[in-house]
């Protein structure tokens, strides 16, 4: 399992992707977060690599419920408004608060499970299996976030009206070094 890995970011679109198969979620308002799991222990980390688990000991003791050995998860954190929507100012605010209890743990993808490496396997496989993994973990802090199967544009237009920044389109088909398209809103 590599010590550090860098997330794939998504590149702006003005244009919902058509040709091929995609997933589409909805583009969360949030900081990027990678779960790194060594020995049990669950290790919060940013895009850049730097360990954030000391500012948020409530998502590190359930993430460590998870009981995975070794690993590496991919999500998004989010403070969420009453509406459901996330708020960046609030999820700011609870850093700079330090009462980060009210963080949200978006998970979308699984790279490393227990000595298996799946960043080969297809976007849509590491998903199911990630689906099943976390089916009856899920908590109020840690959740997997939803793939629509709808018309990717009303999937925009919903996007658009409850004020989120817009979808996020993931090739079902490829590994980890796939194309992900983001459309604002």
């Amino acid at each position: 399992m590599p010590h550090a890995l860098s997330p794939q970011l998504a590149t702006l679109t003005a244009a919902i992707p058509r040709a091929g198969l995609w997933l589409y979620e909805i583009k969360l308002d949030g900081y990027r977060l990678l779960t790194r799991f060594d020995k049990g222990k669950p290790a919060l980390l940013t895009r850049r690599g730097h360990d954030w688990s000391a500012k948020m000991p409530k998502l590190v003791k359930e993430l460590s419920a998870l009981t995975v050995e070794s690993g590496w998860l991919d999500g998004e954190i989010v403070v969420l408004r009453e509406d459901g929507v996330p708020d960046f100012n609030a999820l700011q605010n609870a850093f700079d608060q330090k009462s980060s209890g009210d963080i949200v743990y978006f998970l979308f993808d699984v790279l490393h499970f227990n000595g298996y490496d799946l960043r080969s396997l297809p976007l849509r496989e590491r998903r199911t299996f990630l689906d099943t993994f976390l089916k009856d973990k899920i908590t109020d802090h840690i959740r997997i976030s939803e793939v629509f199967d709808a018309d990717p544009a009303s999937i925009l237009q919903s996007a658009c009206r409850m004020g989120l920044e817009g979808i996020i389109a993931k090739r079902a088909t490829a590994p980890l070094d796939c194309e992900v398209a983001e459309s604002a809103g």
